[in-house]
């Protein structure tokens, strides 16, 4: 934070409800969270994502292979890991991720393999609770 100090060009934030300053923000740079794929995903923007250290112990995934788990396959095609040996290079790497289109075409093809029904979801959403609701009022109409 003292070698990039806050300006109007960069924003350091710290609110709980972050939906905001994602939605301006052009890149993200977290550590390893849930919020990198909210962020690449939801806003069709990069990342760079910090060298971290992966406990799968606590997860229904623990027996797996790091190799084998979709996100570690999908982080690089979002963005870039910043690691110690590269961090004198984030410039670059801000600059690269903002501009080269291959980590666009990652957040396209991540995105088609985990979201079903685009643009549908408010809609189905709604439609299934007013059928549950239907069945229950249903059901309590029955059982008098």
């Amino acid at each position: 934070m003292t070698s990039y100090p806050a300006s109007d060009d960069l924003e350091w934030n710290r609110d709980v409800d972050n939906f905001d300053v994602l939605r301006r923000s052009d890149l993200l740079i977290s550590d390893f969270s849930g919020i990198v794929f909210d962020f690449s995903l939801v806003y069709d923007k990069p990342v760079i994502y910090a060298d971290t250290t992966f406990d799968s112990s606590p997860y229904d995934c623990w027996w797996l292979d790091k190799d084998t788990i979709w996100t570690f396959d999908t982080l690089p095609k979002l963005g870039m890991q910043v690691t110690s040996e590269n961090l004198k290079e984030l410039p670059q790497m801000i600059e690269k991720c903002i501009s080269d289109p291959s980590f666009a075409k990652g957040r396209d093809a991540a995105r088609s393999e985990t979201w079903a029904y685009p643009g549908e979801g408010a809609v189905r959403a709604a439609d299934w609770l007013v059928a549950k609701f239907e069945e229950l009022k249903k059901g309590e109409v029955e059982s008098k």
